[in-house]
């Protein structure tokens, strides 16, 4: 009989069907994971962080006390600093007229070494200052080489004041 296939022969002819449509069909590549990258070590860790109580005329010195978490002696050390009063509005530093004050302080820092409570007068002008906070922090270590570090990089010790803490907004 003409037109009729026998069912075995039907089932290999879709089978070959299947197989011709399968091997048409290019195969999708397998997308590889990302890997997992290692959060840095922090740079810095902070001891103490605290603002001086107002002087004569409102003027107010810092206190920062801090850990060099790095593996290089750092030469030098600039602190990016925001200053606010209790209900949150930022204190412009005394000398720039700016939302950030800048604070030096010389090493050497070796690796683990800790800097004793340095202190900076005369930064902000308000006897209204509550706290400030750590932006981030350049450093210069004793080969020369220059690193800026964001707040992610710069950990606290407890019972040292976080950015929230400190503006109640961050």
């Amino acid at each position: 009989m003409k037109g009729y296939a026998a069912p075995g022969r039907l089932l290999a002819l879709t089978g070959c069907a299947l197989l011709i449509t399968a091997c048409a069909q290019k195969p999708q590549p397998v997308a590889k994971p990302e890997p997992v990258k290692p959060e840095p070590p922090p740079a810095l860790v902070i001891k103490d962080l605290h603002p001086a109580a107002p002087e004569k005329h409102g003027i107010v010195a810092a206190h920062i006390d801090f850990i060099n978490s790095s593996q290089q002696t750092i030469e030098y050390v600039m602190f990016k600093t925001t200053a606010f009063t209790g209900d949150g509005q930022v204190v412009k530093a005394k000398k720039s007229g700016r939302p950030n004050a800048w604070l030096r302080v010389a090493g050497p820092f070796a690796p683990g070494e800790s800097s004793g409570d340095k202190r900076w007068d005369k930064v902000w002008q308000n006897s209204k200052l509550s706290c400030f906070r750590i932006d981030g922090v350049e450093t210069i270590d004793i080969d020369g080489v220059v690193e800026y570090y964001g707040p992610e990089r710069i950990a606290l010790m407890p019972g040292v004041p976080s950015a929230i803490d400190c503006d109640g907004q961050s």
